[in-house]
């Protein structure tokens, strides 16, 4: 309970802080929930290994497109 009391706490005051102009405390919330959408993400591709081969498929042919000379 003391920890959920301390997230909401730490929301409460870096949406707080941002409106006086510091954003760091919403730039850790923007980075925690990131990390947890880019887990959940991932551990959903793994689970779905067409899914995995597409998006490997999709990356290789985004990075031969921006490494080429013409």
């Amino acid at each position: 309970m003391h920890i959920l009391a301390f997230i909401l706490f730490f929301v409460m005051c870096s949406i707080g802080a941002a409106c006086k102009g510091d954003y760091s405390g919403l730039a850790v919330i923007g980075k925690v929930i990131g990390f947890f959408a880019l887990w959940i993400g991932m551990m959903f591709l793994f689970t779905q290994p067409v899914l995995l081969f597409v998006v490997i498929v999709i990356i290789v042919i985004v990075f031969v497109a921006l490494n080429s000379k013409t």
